[in-house]
């Protein structure tokens, strides 16, 4: 297997990933588990999502359209902005979670116990890396 073979086959997972959760897709899904810890700036949304400022604040935009997001100025500084999810998000975000949990026990489905294992190791490591 070649590097350009993982990165392809990397591809066609985040595909088979991809979609609807609830009322969430993958992006707003991301995007909301960020805000699990609380209110966060979207420079710092951004950055731990490795994707633009203007794009974080297109999808911030909709979320709170969604009524799932509100912002709120942040501790300290009240110049600045942060965002934080709201009672309805929550609900929308654990909903999604378990969307997206049975999507993964579905693509897991396919390895065996050992593989699932050896998985799930690689996955937790390589997502430490920032």
């Amino acid at each position: 297997m070649t590097l350009r073979d993982l990165t392809l086959g990397l591809i066609d997972f985040q595909d088979a990933l991809g979609g609807q959760y609830g009322l969430l897709s993958r992006p707003k899904l991301r995007l909301m588990v960020k805000l699990m810890q609380g209110p966060v700036r979207v420079s710092e949304l951004a950055e731990r999502l490795h994707i633009s400022s203007p794009a974080v604040s297109q999808m911030i935009d909709k979320l709170v359209g969604d009524g799932f997001v509100t912002r709120v100025a942040m501790e300290g500084d009240q110049r600045l902005v942060g965002v934080m999810l709201n009672p309805l998000g929550e609900e929308a975000l654990a909903q999604a979670l378990v969307a997206f949990q049975e999507r993964v026990k579905l693509l897991m489905s396919r390895l065996s116990p050992e593989e699932q294992s050896t998985f799930t190791a690689i996955v937790l490591k390589l997502g430490q890396v920032t």
